[in-house]
């Protein structure tokens, strides 16, 4: 038991505080003064920065501090690329503080850190973001009830004191999710949270929580990460060894799931992220129609309305387990940062070609330097261009069985794929992942090479020989006149 308790410490003293901020929650909610609420929270959020860090807690304070003064020195015109630059040129720096004569911080540090880069620089884009619209919208825009996801309907511009509540308040802050700046200023001053029923929320979200850390408990200790570097694992059967990610990643996967729930309780627990279900609410998002309305709702509406806390929904377990395409699968694993991702780096990247480079490159240095994070990370696009073919060709018109049996092997495909690339994000240099992947003979890719091609192959077959439809026979008789 007491071996138990020192190896896993840091994850007992994160599971630890995570439980206590939902403790903390609906007596947070209760706090009726904005302004103490306000400062309650970013309170809240530096002690717990100073419990997890210690001394380390300089590198969370000192970034988002500059980075916000750098949004307000900074026109509004570029204060997003400034403060861009300047907050992943810092998570460099505190990755590599060592090379620099400094310590390193902690796991859980690191953590912190890139949930505040979010913050500072998602705001620096709303601010940006909506500065743009206002500027281009025309007054039939205005009017117009169905607002798209990326459109803004009013001016975001927070002053110093609401940029620094916003990056330290407690809630999201150990671990997610990521929520916009617009979405934590409602929270105050809308009166959704003290309507909607947090505590039913709270307890559906924590209920599976025993489950994946009972099933991580389990799997990690019968399937180690580091029996894939052992002798005996080499000596075993290949089959075996080509099987064995599978452990691997159930067991990483029911980890992430049990911190990222608890992550949302936290959410549930404070009432932050609770909308009207009307508003048809997106993880990160928010409402994404009728928002306006939504804002001039009267107490007995909001009284008598449904809500639903989507906003602050970080994984879709169900589809993470069970979607059949690796496309569909990234959409719900940690939805809250591929938002951020897809929202500010996908969307705003000036090169087209490029923007889904850009969104990886991105994704992968805020999760870190590792080898393994590239290796994960940069094969899902080489992945897609096999799985695309084939769901167009077999899976996309397929109905009855035929669809079953065609979604299984595709199902069974994808996470197997996701396996492979999750023992490199687990073994994280190269070395070590060499070591696993020179056991199975780096199989996957020659796999993947050999699907693609024969892809290519049967992609223009079909294309030869499918029926013409009646205006491809008109193109080929105008051509032949």
């Amino acid at each position: 038991m007491i071996g138990f308790i020192t190896k896993n410490i840091n994850d007992i003293i994160y599971l630890s505080l995570l439980l206590s901020s939902v403790v903390v929650g609906p007596y947070y909610r209760s706090i009726s003064t904005i302004l103490l609420k306000k400062w309650t929270g970013t309170l809240l959020g530096l002690i717990l920065i100073v419990t997890v860090s210690g001394y380390s807690a300089i590198h969370p304070i000192l970034s988002a501090t500059i980075g916000i003064l750098a949004i307000k020195a900074s026109t509004v015109r570029f204060c997003h690329i400034v403060t861009f630059f300047f907050m992943f040129g810092y998570l460099v720096f505190f990755r590599l503080a060592d090379k620099f004569g400094f310590s390193l911080s902690s796991g859980q540090t690191n953590l912190i850190e890139m949930i505040i880069v979010l913050r500072v620089v998602g705001v620096a884009f709303e601010i940006n973001g909506s500065w743009l619209a206002m500027k281009n919208k025309k007054e039939e825009s205005i009017k117009n009830e169905k607002e798209k996801d990326d459109d803004f309907v009013e001016i975001i511009n927070p002053d110093l004191s609401d940029l620094f509540h916003y990056s330290f308040n407690y809630i999201g802050l150990l671990t997610g999710p990521y929520y916009r700046y617009r979405t934590f200023d409602d929270y105050f001053y809308l009166p959704f949270s003290k309507n909607a029923d947090c505590f039913g929320a709270t307890i559906n979200t924590l209920k599976a929580v025993p489950l994946y850390i009972s099933l991580y408990l389990a799997f990690s200790n019968i399937w180690p990460l580091e029996y894939v570097l052992t002798e005996e694992h080499n000596s075993r059967h290949i089959i075996y060894r080509m099987l064995y990610p599978w452990a691997l990643f159930a067991a990483f996967r029911q980890r992430i799931y049990a911190g990222m729930t608890l992550a949302e309780s936290v959410c549930n627990s404070a009432g932050l992220g609770a909308y009207p279900v009307q508003g048809r609410n997106r993880t990160g998002h928010g409402p994404t129609v009728g928002y306006m309305k939504l804002k001039q709702m009267s107490e007995e509406e909001a009284k008598n309305s449904l809500y639903d806390f989507n906003t602050v929904e970080s994984m879709d377990v169900w589809g993470c387990e069970s979607v059949v395409t690796l496309r569909d699968s990234m959409k719900v694993w940690n939805k809250a940062v591929q938002y951020w991702v897809a929202m500010f780096v996908y969307k705003r990247f000036p090169i087209k070609p490029l923007k889904i480079h850009a969104a990886l490159f991105i994704s992968v240095i805020w999760h870190g330097f590792h080898a393994g994070y590239f290796f994960c990370i940069y094969f899902c696009p080489f992945y897609l261009m096999a799985e695309d073919i084939y769901y167009k060709l077999y899976y996309k018109n397929a109905t009855g069985m035929k669809r079953n049996v065609i979604g299984f092997v595709m199902w069974f495909l994808r996470s197997h794929s996701e396996s492979y690339q999750a023992a490199a994000f687990l073994l994280l240099t190269f070395d070590r992942i060499w070591i696993y992947y020179s056991s199975v003979y780096h199989y996957w890719y020659g796999v993947w090479l050999v699907f693609l091609l024969i892809g290519i192959a049967l992609n223009q077959f079909h294309k030869t020989n499918r029926p013409k439809n009646s205006n491809e026979k008109k193109v080929d008789q105008i051509k032949t006149e």
